[in-house]
């Protein structure tokens, strides 16, 4: 198995044919074919059904694929990190909001102090990826979740704690009850565990939010544009309630509180991309 041969598979993956899998790689299809033939031969498994009209992954290609993924991504970072420009490289991972709002001061700071050092900071989506696959492979060697359960090859680190706040650019007397959450009104954003499970108990199975986003900067600009109202963790709310642009609005719940933590291989504790991760987090 080489590269030439998983960069054919994934590109067929992609593309689902033979003949333009080919254009994209610049060779021929023959290439194409007898790269995935190889391929196929040295893991004893046939990856792909074809037809006249057809290109479809087989059970195996299906299992085999994710691995695939993840071997050329090892090679690419292997590339970076071994740079002659370079002491060191480190990749952590975590959510958006948490780089933009926590901890980008502190990576700006930290490339002053450490100018040799490369860094790159992931935004996931799956928090269960972030752990199976980029942390445990070494890809990731610091990521960053919320309330992360106990994993045998993981050690976790608290980072901080948040309260989940409702806030909206105008004042309201009235108390926010379940029925407000079912209005024109509310802006809806799922933030990192317990609020998911909290917010379900509230309002039920089967609950549509009029207006929802996955992006932190995205719900904080149209609550400031006067949106509605809806869920901010209050480290990001507090600067704009102290210069009044929002108002915490009042509830007959009690919102819960988000904690975070630093993930990161026990093996690799000793790891000097490891101790630079942690470092760059405020963790010494």
């Amino acid at each position: 198995m080489d590269l030439s041969q998983l960069e054919a598979f994934l590109t067929v993956c992609r593309i689902r044919n033979f003949t333009k899998a080919a254009e994209h790689l610049h060779i021929s299809q023959s290439a194409v074919t007898a790269r995935i033939k190889a391929l196929e031969s040295s893991i004893g498994k046939v990856l792909f059904l074809r037809d006249n009209r057809n290109v479809n992954l087989t059970p195996s290609g299906i299992a085999f694929l994710p691995y695939a993924e993840r071997m050329l991504r090892l090679f690419e970072e292997s590339k970076v990190t071994l740079s002659e420009d370079l002491e060191n490289y480190i990749i952590l991972s975590g959510p958006g909001s948490v780089w933009h709002y926590y901890y980008l001061q502190h990576i700006l700071s930290f490339r002053r102090n450490h100018p040799k050092v490369a860094i790159k900071f992931l935004s996931y989506v799956d928090p269960s990826y972030m752990v199976r696959d980029l942390l445990l492979d070494g890809i990731v060697q610091v990521a960053i979740r919320y309330d992360p359960p106990d994993h045998p090859k993981v050690t976790k680190e608290f980072l901080f704690e948040d309260e989940i706040i409702l806030v909206s650019a105008k004042k309201r007397e009235s108390i926010i009850s379940r029925a407000d959450f079912f209005s024109q009104e509310y802006c809806h954003i799922e933030w990192g565990p317990p609020f998911p499970d909290w917010f379900s108990s509230i309002v039920g199975a089967g609950y549509v939010p009029t207006l929802q986003t996955d992006h932190s900067t995205i719900m904080l600009t149209m609550l400031l544009q006067g949106a509605g109202f809806g869920f901010l963790p209050r480290s990001i709310a507090q600067p704009f309630l102290d210069s009044k642009k929002l108002f915490e609005l009042r509830s007959e719940m009690n919102t819960p509180i988000t904690r975070a933590f630093a993930l990161y291989l026990t093996e690799n504790r000793e790891h000097i991309s490891v101790k630079l991760g942690l470092k760059l987090l405020g963790i010494h």
